[in-house]
């Protein structure tokens, strides 16, 4: 009896693993047969008309845009059921400059009674252009988000009405990146000399970046920054300034949100103004040289527990000059309190 229980537990056991092979099989089969990938590309004549390059997005898919040591324009497309992707490319050659219109309009199909997104392996187009363009300029009614990475070159210009752009590993002198409705994310790795930000519907992220001069905007939207450093100066209409770790120097303003700063890195200079808002810093070591100002009209301003309008401590190399019209100032942090201004 024990054998043939062992037996029938055997022919079990084996069945299915033959039926889990055979599941993964056919589930491949499947997953390629819903995808559908499309490859274009044009063989670009006069290298001399890559010195500047425009690139026109439409359609709402998502766009990865990348630069190569290459002599074409290569657009991948590729979509799985149940999203697919109508995709185009048209390239034309100027003197001294090459026109790239890049379209893709996305689809999902719904049969009812039947789900496909167990194949859904994203959909998106991914589009390369020489890095040998000075100058590259991207523009367009794109409505999907577009990601910008891996880019070389000395000036890029992007302006975008209805797309979330993604921004990171960008070398550029100079970088100026506009969105009307959408966010603005800049990651790691982007190093420019000179660079500006603004969206007038949307908020903004910057990570891990530095400039020499740099500017961010948005009339209605947060601000947040992380490990930034450079001459900055950030401007919100309608939207909080929230920062970690900011050097150099920054002039920030805000019409109707509240200013917050945290971290071990401080500006060397730090002038903050906002009409309707709160402001706020805490800082996590003890400042040594550092004077700092503030004004409210209708608010409290406390320094380091105590209410104070103003705090001293050594030469004062670092400012920071904090007004609101409507809010209250603080300043926390670690402290021993020796305020020269007392003395």
């Amino acid at each position: 009896m024990k054998k043939t229980t062992a037996f029938f537990l055997s022919i079990g056991v084996m069945t299915m693993i033959i039926g889990g092979i055979g599941s993964g099989v056919y589930f491949k089969r499947a997953e390629k047969s819903m995808t559908d990938t499309k490859k274009q590309s044009y063989e670009i004549k006069n290298k001399e008309n890559t010195k500047e390059i425009h690139l026109t997005l439409s359609g709402n898919a998502d766009f990865y845009i990348l630069t190569e040591p290459t002599d074409k324009i290569v657009m991948n497309t590729r979509s799985s059921a149940p999203i697919s992707l109508n995709s185009s490319l048209d390239v034309k050659e100027t003197n001294d400059q090459l026109m790239v219109s890049a379209n893709s309009a996305k689809n999902k199909t719904e049969f009812e009674g039947l789900n496909f997104d167990l194949f859904n392996r994203g959909a998106a187009v991914t589009l390369t252009i020489p890095e040998s363009a000075e100058h590259l300029i991207i523009d367009g009614n794109a409505k999907g988000r577009i990601n910008l990475s891996n880019i070389t070159t000395k000036d890029l210009s992007i302006k975008l009405n209805d797309a979330d752009l993604d921004v990171n590993n960008i070398n550029a002198d100079k970088l100026a990146i506009e969105t009307t409705h959408g966010d603005l994310n800049v990651y790691a790795d982007v190093h420019t000399d000179k660079a500006t930000f603004t969206t007038k519907n949307g908020d903004i992220l910057i990570s891990e970046f530095t400039a020499s001069n740099w500017t961010a905007t948005s009339s209605s939207g947060d601000i947040s920054l992380n490990t930034v450093n450079g001459s900055a100066k950030i401007d919100t209409i309608n939207g909080d300034i929230q920062a970690t770790d900011l050097k150099g120097e920054i002039e920030a303003k805000s019409t109707n949100g509240d200013f917050s700063l945290y971290g071990t890195e401080i500006p060397k200079k730090l002038t903050v103004n906002s009409q309707q808002g709160d402001i706020n810093l805490h800082t996590e070591e003890i400042l040594y040289d550092v004077a700092i100002k503030t004004k409210t009209k209708l608010g409290d301003s406390t320094i380091y527990g105590k209410d104070s309008s103003s705090y001293k401590r050594g030469k004062g190399s670092k400012t920071f000059d904090l007004q609101t019209k409507s809010g209250d100032i603080s300043v926390e942090g670690p402290s021993d309190f020796e305020n020269e201004e007392d003395e």
